[in-house]
């Protein structure tokens, strides 16, 4: 395995005269996350510490490179598409296990799909293949077109070509599960050793992960606030940070920004005013209201946020006339945006629109979209996506939900990836507003950071030079 050949040569060099390589391994890793890690459930996980976990804990059949180039994870090769390309191969690697000893088999990649397929997150990910919707609906308990061909073998079917799919099947809900497991066992580099009470977990190497055992002897994921954070760096006990802010007097860089915020407007609840409202929302200085984000954030001008797809500048917009009427409407929100939400309402007022704010929990918000139980509502959407066409399947089933998805991969089969992309905004009344990520920032002695496309950190290649153990 790579790491136990870096760790042999390691052994064998002179301190001084490494050069990269990895030293030998021990000692612990404890990162500072900005929310608690929960439940690190990969199909359910939304939440960038809760990505975070899942990365820790789980592996995917794809992955994708800090380059963006994807490289086989779980399985042998790269997924093969056959003539047509209504249909792909998989071949796992031999020789896989999970964290509790059992094997990975490709009956484990076909139950993980399905139970994906009713991911009320991330269902799009299975939305390509035949017989997803029959088991999102409850109207069959495996997908027809996931055919197991043998122990380690798998034939993909879809309604039709989308070229894009080992891309998707890189995108980290779609780890794979052993049948009937808890969500907390996987196949990666970690397993869960113990939880805090205040949310924050301990894991331990896998010593079976395909890639070889981790570096670190112990893994720790921390919810902390940024004064926390910041006195945690000053003690020694954080070794890495992944917030929205910048610990002081660390080294740190940018985290793509890979959280998009939209407002959604509902024309069929605002008929002709709904067009005003979107004119309205897509002239405001969108540089302002990420400088009132605080953080990191990137203005955004079109549908998807620039960790999955680097679109052309926009150009100028000019401010629309007042909106006659006095019309009246309310702004939902979750609580997490109640900022944004209230100097919209602010620019609403100047463009002649009462706005009454109402903040909920995000289940509830989720359930109200559900609904179109909203006037204008804001919408913050996590993607695990790279490249453009599985972005704008996530796009459009977080805001829009199955059948938006399931019109978005019809346009992507007869358009271009930037027309697809401004048809599914038009098409859901979406206003893109503005993209954030976090920063990650380090002590010294830490080394083998590499921070992946999705924003999460690999930490089964993280190691310390001078970190003991606790």
């Amino acid at each position: 395995m790579r790491r136990a050949l870096l760790a042999a040569l390691a052994a064998s060099v002179p301190a001084g005269i490494m050069a990269g390589l990895p030293p030998r391994y021990g000692g612990e890793i404890a990162v500072a996350l900005a929310t608690a890690p929960g439940e690190p459930d990969p199909a359910r996980a939304s939440l960038p510490a809760q990505l975070e976990a899942a990365r820790a804990l789980h592996a995917t059949l794809v992955e994708v490179g800090p380059d963006g180039q994807l490289r086989p994870g779980l399985l042998a090769a790269l997924p093969e598409a056959e003539p047509g390309g209504r249909a792909f191969r998989l071949r796992l690697r031999a020789g896989l296990h999970f964290h509790d000893g059992r094997p990975v088999t490709a009956g484990d990649v076909a139950a993980s799909l399905a139970r994906l397929a009713t991911s009320r997150s991330h269902g799009w990910i299975a939305l390509p293949l035949s017989g997803s919707e029959e088991v999102r609906e409850g109207r069959a308990a495996a997908i027809a077109g996931v055919q197991v061909v043998g122990d380690l073998e798998l034939r993909l079917a879809l309604d039709a070509p989308f070229p894009e799919l080992p891309r998707a099947l890189a995108a980290l809900p779609a780890a794979v599960l052993p049948r009937g497991g808890p969500p907390t066992t996987g196949a990666g580099p970690f397993r869960l050793s113990s939880r805090a009470p205040d949310g924050g977990l301990r894991l331990v190497p896998f010593d079976g992960f395909w890639r070889g055992r981790p570096y670190p002897d112990g893994l720790s994921l921390l919810a902390t606030d940024a004064r926390r954070a910041a006195r945690a760096f000053g003690r020694g006990e954080v070794d890495l940070a992944l917030r929205p802010e910048a610990v002081a007097g660390a080294a740190s860089r940018d985290v793509p920004a890979s959280t998009a915020t939209y407002a959604l407007v509902n024309g069929r609840r605002l008929g002709r005013l709904a067009d005003d409202l979107r004119r309205a929302l897509g002239s405001l200085d969108r540089s302002e209201l990420a400088r009132l984000a605080g953080g990191r954030a990137v203005p955004l001008s079109a549908l998807l946020p620039p960790s999955t797809w680097q679109a052309p500048a926009a150009g100028p917009v000019h401010a629309p006339p007042r909106i006659g009427g006095n019309p009246r409407i309310s702004l939902l929100a979750a609580e997490g945006n109640r900022a944004l939400a209230d100097r919209l309402q602010v620019k609403l007022f100047d463009r002649g629109v009462r706005a009454a704010v109402e903040t909920v929990r995000a289940e509830a918000l989720a359930g109200r979209l559900a609904e179109g139980a909203y006037d204008v509502a804001l919408v913050s959407l996590t993607f695990t996506s790279s490249g453009p066409h599985p972005a704008i399947l996530e796009a459009a089933w977080g805001l829009g939900g199955p059948a938006a998805a399931r019109r978005a991969l019809q346009r992507l089969g007869a358009a271009d990836a930037a027309t697809a992309a401004g048809e599914v905004a038009e098409e859901l009344g979406v206003v893109p507003l503005l993209a954030t990520g976090l920063r990650a920032s380090w002590r010294p002695g830490l080394e083998g950071l590499e921070v992946l496309p999705d924003g999460t950190v690999d930490a089964g290649d993280l190691w310390s030079v001078s970190r003991p153990a606790r």
